[in-house]
């Protein structure tokens, strides 16, 4: 969230940004909102004010009488102050972030603009092979082959139509050696993050409103949740599934205040996690590549306020390292301001894998420096080594969304013979070379 004092001092800063982000709410609707809330916290301090002084001495019946309408005046006032902060927090809340001067303007695929390109056995293409939308797909391989859902079922090992009579649509049964590659994927990751010094966690995959809030998953990403009806639910309390691990893991530090010399701090989480995908509905409806339930390692991290874009870049270089270990060809992009992915976005790079025989890119996760947008939010906080309190920096970062990645593999590794090859990479953790039908 955005600071008040500075929504108040630079309006037209702040609108212009709203803009180039494509907002759906203008600063003078928040700073009016802001003004009516104002008021009314002046107008109930006010008649404290009053009742105090006329409670400080011995009342005549005239002012006991004005003190029984102060009170019924003040309980109104608070009432409306309650109206007003809800609404004036509502529409602050959909400002989105100030953004980088490194994100390019634009609306989606077209405006994306490449930064990096890899392929194995070539590396990087140069820079000015480089440009935006989909520039770099002339020069990605291609072949024929079948599409995962086809080449899951011949390998007897993705069952998307067992998962439709049990949960519907949107679901799948991942078994055998798709499951196996699952696990081995989990552990390479997770052995070079622990190498590097992250923390690893297991975290809650239910949270509270405020959570989500305080990670701007709500309130414009709330169609995308699932909410527990409450009725079962201990103390009635609302509580929703986690999209990603990310919410959890910053709230482990939410109203905390951190030492400098303490920072960064760096963790993972590998959980499950569960979205609506309201809103694309008849996309992507064959096979697993949008899903209600999907496994996914979450790499985050909190910063000084001068450390965030170094570790952005940090964990773009751990995803690459990932991506060309199990020789798989991607890209790296810079997202366009209209399609970044949530209101606290400074900047974000999405990683994008590519399918050889369905000649397209396939997104595989995002890269974002939130600023202190989240932090503001949740009272994250540092202790400077100059005795200053300030708001840290989040950054988070898709480490593997587990069934997109199994799609990249199957798409890139797969035999004319219907078998697959296993990344050389994962064979110690597999114990085989290949992936071959059950009666092959």
């Amino acid at each position: 969230m955005l600071d008040t004092k500075f929504v108040r001092e630079k309006p037209d800063e702040v609108q212009k940004n709203v803009d180039f982000r494509g907002g759906k709410v203008t600063v003078k609707e928040v700073l009016e909102a802001d003004s009516t809330h104002r008021a009314l916290i002046q107008k109930a301090e006010n008649l404290r004010a009053e009742r105090n002084k006329v409670s400080s001495t011995k009342p005549s019946p005239e002012e006991i009488s004005r003190m029984r309408a102060l009170r019924d005046e003040l309980k109104k006032v608070e009432a409306e102050l309650t109206n007003s902060e809800k609404t004036f927090m509502g529409k602050l809340a959909r400002l989105p972030n100030m953004s980088s001067s490194d994100m390019p303007e634009g609306n989606g695929d077209p405006d994306h603009v490449e930064l990096a390109v890899w392929l194995p056995n070539e590396g990087y293409l140069p820079k000015s092979k480089l440009g935006k939308g989909l520039n770099s797909a002339q020069y990605m391989p291609k072949k024929t082959g079948l599409h995962h859902v086809d080449l899951g079922k011949k390998l007897d090992i993705i069952d998307t139509e067992q998962s439709a009579l049990t949960s519907g649509s949107r679901f799948t049964y991942m078994k055998g050696d798709a499951a196996l590659l699952q696990f081995a994927l989990f552990e390479l990751l997770k052995n070079k993050l622990i190498a590097e010094g992250f923390e690893p966690m297991i975290v809650p995959v239910l949270v509270r409103e405020e959570v989500l809030f305080g990670t701007s998953h709500f309130p414009e990403g709330r169609d995308q949740v699932y909410e527990i009806e409450t009725h079962n639910v201990e103390n009635q309390q609302r509580l929703f599934l986690v999209g990603s691990s990310e919410p959890p893991l910053f709230a482990y530090y939410m109203n905390k205040t951190l030492k400098e010399e303490n920072l960064p701090k760096k963790f993972f989480a590998y959980t499950q996690c569960f979205r609506s995908e309201v809103g694309s509905w008849g996309k992507d409806v064959r096979g697993i590549k949008r899903v209600h339930q999907f496994d996914k390692l979450e790499i985050d991290a909190l910063t000084t306020e001068e450390g965030s874009r170094e570790m952005m870049e940090y964990l773009r270089g751990i995803n690459e390292w990932l991506m060309q270990k199990l020789k798989l060809p991607y890209r790296v992009i810079n997202k366009s301001s209209r399609d970044c992915g949530y209101n606290a976005t400074y900047l974000q790079y999405d990683l994008e894998g590519w399918l050889p025989t369905q000649g397209e890119f396939i997104e595989l996760g995002s890269n974002t420096d939130a600023w202190d947008y989240q932090a503001r939010r949740m009272n994250i906080r540092y202790l400077s080594k100059d005795k200053q309190k300030k708001l840290a920096h989040t950054v988070n970062d898709t480490g593997i969304p587990m069934g997109r990645m199994i799609i990249t593999i199957l798409d890139n590794y797969q035999n004319p013979d219907g078998s697959v090859t296993v990344p050389e990479v994962l064979r110690p953790y597999l114990g085989k070379d290949k992936i071959v039908p059950k009666n092959g």
